[in-house]
Order: C-alpha cells, then structure tokens, then sequence
C-alpha cells in the first residue's frame, strides 16, 4: 500500500460504492469515508496484530523512520558501521568514494560516536606502558620491550577511528549474548596491555588468646592473610575478509546487515572456543587442539592457555580418563577432585549451584541427558533460568552443549592428521570464579579498496585478555576446573 495517500483510498471506496448503490455512496463523504478508513488501519496496525506481525519483516530504528535506511531495515548499529567503511575506505587513498550524503546526514543525526585520530588512540597506549614501567610493573626491560612491540602491531588503522559506536557495542555485547561459555565468565576493562589481579591465597589464622590484664601486656601474634596475583597479558585477534566489487554504497548497502551478523557470529565462536581451548604450544606435537601437528602462527587457541588445558596439561591430578560410557559417579569423583585443602578452596561445591558448569561435546551432552539421575531442560518449569545451550542439570549444576569441544582421542587432545581418530566425548568443568576474561580493546573495523583486483577487505580487531587464578602463583595449582575425558558414545 506504499503511495496511497488516505484521500485517494477513500475516493476509490467512494466509487466503488457509487457503482454498487447510487444513494448509499450520496451519504458517504469524502470524510466519513476517510474516517472510517483511519479508524480500521489503527486496528489493523496495532503491535499485537496478526496482520501486522506477518507484514513486518524487520524493524528500524524509531530514528530511522521514515527514510531510506528505514526501508532497508537496517538500525543504527548498521549506519555507524556503513558510515565507518566508507570514510575508512576513502582517508585511507584506495577509493575515491566515500560516505553519500545522505549517508552522512543521516550518521550525524542519530549516531553518539566520534571521531578521534589513531595516532592519539595508540599515543595513550604507550603513555600507559611508560607509566608502567616507571611503576616497576615490568619484569624486566625486555617484558617492557615486547610490551611496546605488540602495541606497535595492536593499533593500525587509517586516519580516524569511531569511539563510541554503536555498532562496535553491539558487536562485542551480541557475541557475549550467543556465546554460551565466554559469557559465563567475569570480565573487566584493562586500563593497560598488562594486567594484575590480586587473588587469595591463605586464610589469616583466628587465634585462641587470653585476655590482656597487665599494663604490660605481651602483644597478641600477629597472623598473615596469603596472597598472589595473576597477570593477564592483551592479545591481539584479527578476522581479515575480502569480497568482490567495487566498495560504493550502491554495491555493500545490501550486505551490511549480513557482514555484521556473521562478525558477531564469528566473534561468539571463538571467544567460547578461546577460554575452553587455548594452549600456547607451538610445536610439532603436545597442543590439546592438534596433537600431532604444529598449529600455523595465527591461531587463534595459541594466545593463552584455557580451562582444558588446565586439567589434562597443567593440574594433571584434576583430569580423568573414564575409559566407558559416562556415569553420574563420574561427576561426583569430578566435583571431589576440584579442592584445595591448603588454601581452604572448594570449587566443587559452590554456594551458588550455578557457579560450577559442566561443558560438553554435542554428543557427550547427549548421551548425559539420557542419564536417570539428570534433569533435562524440559522440567526445569515455566520460571527456569536456562542458559545458552544448556542441556539439563547435573548434580543441581549446568550442562551445556557446545560445538567448540570436540570429540578427542584417547588421551584427550585432538588429532589434527586422522580426524576419525575423535571418537571419544570430553566433559570440561569448571568454577566460574576461577578465571577471568580483560577487555583492552572492542571490536575496531577497517576497510580498504585494492583496485588491482577489484576487491574489498575488512578487517576486523580487537585486544584482550584471558587470566587464570592460582593461589600458588603456578598453573599447577589450578584447582578449579577439572576435566573428563575418552568417554564412550
């Protein structure tokens, strides 16, 4: 009904009505007609309409309504990010198009980012790492070194960046919202490429005294509360693309929704795959991910070890091979095994029941579900706080299923050479309160235009960082994550 104004409806009722009944159209007016027309629209167009429910096939955004942008359904994410594109396509040299105008007009209206040089956004990175240093917060010169070589290779870009985007937002909050482990964990924003987190470690002992009756009172023993910390280093992760075509607004308009829904996508995978695979060996053989490969330079498990590697490499004495199908006794020895006597540590058995999370390969958490003892989804009840993925309870805790563990050999890794040698499930479990993720930088976008080719690519960036508690400062003393392992299916 695009282009039909009310007036012109109701003069076509009118004679419409004029063919079928002379003295009945007489009585209708122009007006009457027009009202009544109103009056059955607003019915029609209410938000819990059926009728309207099946027309509508995306919503913009309140600010949008009306214009072209509207139309294409995009949102104000979707602006930024195409404004963004443009302007970095053309500061860069590599095209002579940028923004439209109405593509500008239309930024400057309802978008709260700005603009500011990358030049100023890495001088603060650097500002930082020599306030560090002067700190003593180094190691060494040589840490300090490499410190300033990452951030050397961790900011680029061409002319200005987009602070306070939207879509860069919405970017890293969507891939938290579909992640199904990543967004279980604690994180928090690194105000440096390098961070230290305090952890407990002992308990200060409560002492047993007398009471104090001389002037001359021997002072009560002193007691210690033990701690340590936990460094937590920045990485940079990259997702680089290319597509055919001229890079022209006519020409990417209609993927911008698509490119920015499959970024999330992509960022959601990978950071669950992240926290639960990450292994820093780079070598022929020994990473969980590729037993008997060496993983290529850029991958991305190689940035910091995660929560597998914690039982099957780091805290062995946390890690069993079942060797049979999965039992409800195997959770519980999993559960016994996740303690510190030492340090008063019982990541097993949590106040909060959902503190501690049971993640499985598809197939395993399959095969779990099947067990008598577990309470699948389906009777958790209508009030049920149900997680991303999650298969059911064990043991009053969460289990969910995700693609990002795959199904291992034997001894619990990965044969990257013979794939059909995985054929045996894996259960990773941890405490969420015994790792945490740092955010240095969200997601940054660049674009640029290769003529030769004629071919567009986008890169897409961003810093952070993965930390892992110990009270003994050493991964070995990792207590709270266990692991599971050559399960039968």
């Amino acid at each position: 009904m695009s282009g039909i104004t009310l007036e012109a409806l109701a003069a076509d009722i009118r004679q419409r009505f004029e063919g079928v009944n002379a003295d009945l159209a007489e009585k209708m007016s122009d007006q009457r007609l027009r009202a009544l027309v109103e009056e059955t629209l607003q019915g029609m167009l209410t938000e819990d309409n059926e009728f309207l429910r099946k027309m509508k096939f995306g919503r913009a955004d309140q600010q949008l309504i009306g214009g072209k942008y509207a139309r294409l359904g995009w949102t104000v994410a979707d602006v930024e990010f195409c404004h963004d594109l443009l302007r970095a396509a053309k500061e860069s040299g590599r095209s002579k198009q940028g923004p439209s105008e109405e593509l500008t007009r239309t930024f400057n209206a309802i978008s709260e980012g700005r603009y500011r040089e990358t030049a100023l956004v890495r001088g603060d990175g650097y500002e930082q790492l020599d306030k560090m240093w002067r700190e003593g917060r180094f190691g060494s010169f040589r840490d300090y070194e490499r410190a300033v070589r990452a951030m050397d290779t961790a900011e680029s870009g061409f002319g200005s960046q987009l602070i306070g985007a939207q879509y860069v937002g919405e970017l890293w909050t969507g891939a938290q919202a579909q992640a199904r482990v990543f967004n279980l964990i604690n994180s928090f924003q690194m105000t440096d490429p390098t961070a230290y987190l305090p952890v407990e470690a002992g308990l200060p002992a409560l002492l047993f005294v007398g009471e104090s009756t001389d002037n001359n009172s021997a002072n009560y023993a002193t007691t210690k509360t033990g701690s340590n910390r936990v460094q937590v280093n920045a990485r940079k992760f990259v997702m680089h693309q290319m597509w055919s075509g001229e890079m022209e607004e006519d020409s990417i308009t209609p993927f911008i929704p698509f490119l920015r829904r499959q970024a999330m996508r992509s960022l959601a995978h990978h950071m669950d795959s992240l926290v639960l695979n990450g292994d820093t060996t780079d070598a022929a053989t020994g990473n969980i991910n590729q037993d008997d490969e060496d993983p290529g330079g850029t991958e991305h498990f190689l940035a910091f070890d995660g929560i597998r590697h914690a039982g099957l490499v780091d805290n062995t004495g946390n890690s069993k091979s079942v060797a049979g199908a999965i039992s409800l006794n195997e959770f519980r020895a999993q559960k016994g095994r996740m303690l510190s006597t030492t340090y008063k540590h019982d990541w097993g058995h949590p106040n909060d029941p959902s503190d501690l999370v049971y993640i499985a390969d598809p197939e395993t958490a399959d095969a779990v579900a099947f067990l008598d003892e577990v309470l699948t989804v389906d009777k958790f009840g209508p009030g049920a706080t149900i997680l991303n993925g999650q298969q059911g309870r064990v043991l009053s805790h969460p289990l969910i299923s995700s693609i990002d563990l795959s199904k291992t050999e034997a001894d619990g890794k990965v044969s990257f050479d013979t794939p059909a040698n995985n054929t045996k499930g894996q259960i990773v479990t941890f405490n969420r309160g015994g790792c945490v993720v740092g955010n240095r930088r969200s997601v940054q976008v660049e674009t640029e235009r290769i003529p030769a080719t004629d071919q567009t690519r986008i890169v897409y960036s961003l810093r952070m960082g993965f930390g892992r508690f110990t009270p003994t400062g050493a991964a070995s003393g990792i207590e709270w994550a266990d692991v599971l392992y050559n399960i039968d299916l």
